[in-house]
């Protein structure tokens, strides 16, 4: 391309870039900077290998003998035990920019609210809009969940439409009026009638996204302006920057999205935050969830406030005493590392230990399990007694795209005689050409 060509000519002093940005091709590299390097997607997960930009720059770095900054404000569990064992210098913002303050926050237990009446908005979150529109003043809402409603049930026999190709419930789009796989490309008209016992009198959408959200805003507040940002609203090319500058230019009173607005961005006008579901990352089973609990909490918790105008969070939740959500309304990461670093040294997860995940898919469930055993047991004759090698499950979503999918987990404290063991297996177990494998070596995600 015409942007690696000048790089490699060495035309180019500073290159700006996403995740494969780490690979140019550049002679006399001084200065590596991973800004938000906590964020997911500096990790390739669809293809092999499955790199981390952040631990390739880091040992790039090493092998330029260049600088590498790391910055966040809700460092990895990783990066920042390296910062406090020496492996990292460590240095500490003890301010905000611009001399601002952290935000006041609410938690406000859902349950209570439930009971008044209130499904989507507390009555607090809704006096709290009602200021910022009397006053002039934006606010954001983030909900980590697009579509209008997230499932369609049928009341009568319990049945669950889902995608036929992936196991995950069809969401509905009521601005398309589809039903759309979050997984997949499929849609299709919203059903009539149910496809198990075919009653069309007891089909009832369930849960709510950002489509519901802005609606039921403009609901309450007739003439309120909104920007919402999600999947469905960024489809086209630089949609992403045009909303962006749109509501940074005061057209827009309340920006509404997913997780799509947390990630380092800067309104001054905004004066208070809205977290509609402030509980979502916990529910899942993954020793990651409150690290990626707190991080998204104190992510968007932070677009609050950040001029000289004071900010606010309201954090709507059904667990309001969870040590977790406590300590991301008061943005005390030093307080969480600790209590979580404590856990993960119990259990000699990362950064104790490192994890390799081996996944298999097929098109069929059993034949797909059957070689994600005979793989198994072969690995288990070629790794050291030191690792632990955890059974094959089914993966969060064992079905996408027609393809079943299962995993088992290899833990231990060196990665190369893992690497060195998966290889010579490859090599013995003869999986069938039909079973795809894909090695993850430190993944993100034990679960999906």
């Amino acid at each position: 391309s015409k942007a690696w060509n000048l790089i490699k000519k060495g035309e180019a002093s500073i290159v700006i870039g996403a995740r494969s940005a780490v690979f140019s091709p550049m002679s006399n590299l001084g200065l590596i900077i991973v800004d938000e390097e906590h964020d997911n997607s500096y990790k390739q997960h669809e293809d092999m290998p499955a790199y981390h930009a952040r631990n390739v720059a880091v040992m790039r770095g090493k092998m330029n003998g260049c600088t590498i900054l790391l910055g966040s404000a809700t460092p990895s569990m990783e990066s920042y035990k390296n910062g406090e064992n020496g492996k990292y210098i460590l240095s500490v913002l003890q301010q905000r920019a611009n001399q601002s303050f952290l935000p006041k926050v609410h938690i406000v237990n859902m349950k209570e609210s439930w009971e008044k009446g209130f499904t989507h908005f507390s009555q607090l979150l809704l006096d709290k809009i009602k200021e910022r529109l009397e006053k002039g003043e934006q606010t954001l809402l983030f909900l980590n969940r697009r579509g209008y409603h997230t499932s369609l049930i049928c009341k009568q026999c319990s049945h669950i439409v889902k995608c036929p190709h992936c196991d995950i419930s069809l969401t509905f789009h009521k601005e398309r009026n589809i039903l759309s796989c979050h997984l997949c490309t499929f849609e299709t008209p919203p059903k009539r009638e149910c496809p198990s016992c075919h009653s069309s009198e007891y089909l009832q959408y369930k849960g709510y996204g950002t489509e519901h959200i802005e609606r039921t805003l403009h609901a309450i507040f007739p003439d309120v302006r909104t920007v919402r940002v999600d999947r469905d609203t960024t489809q086209k090319k630089e949609s992403h920057e045009r909303l962006f500058q749109e509501f940074r230019a005061g057209k827009a009173d309340v920006l509404i999205g997913t997780q799509m607005i947390v990630k380092g961005l800067h309104f001054p006008n905004v004066t208070l935050v809205g977290v509609i579901q402030g509980d979502t990352s916990l529910h899942i089973p993954d020793f990651r969830s409150s690290e990626y609990a707190f991080q998204l909490l104190t992510q968007v918790a932070g677009r609050s406030g950040r001029s000289e105008i004071p900010g606010e969070v309201v954090i709507q939740t059904l667990l309001p005493d969870h040590p977790i959500i406590q300590l991301a309304a008061k943005q005390e990461f030093v307080s969480f590392y600790q209590k979580e670093i404590t856990e993960r040294e119990a259990f000699s997860y990362p950064p104790f230990s490192h994890l390799i995940k081996i996944s298999f898919s097929g098109t069929s469930e059993d034949f797909t399990q059957e070689e994600g055993k005979k793989f198994r047991t072969e690995l288990l004759k070629q790794l050291p007694t030191s690792c632990e090698v955890h059974p094959l499950v089914p993966s969060g979503h064992v079905k996408v795209q027609d393809r079943f999918r299962y995993f088992f987990l290899i833990k231990g404290t060196s990665v190369f005689p893992m690497t060195e063991a998966i290889e010579k297996t490859r090599q013995r177990a003869n999986l069938h050409r039909k079973i795809r494998l894909f090695i993850d070596v430190d993944p993100l995600s034990t679960f999906f």
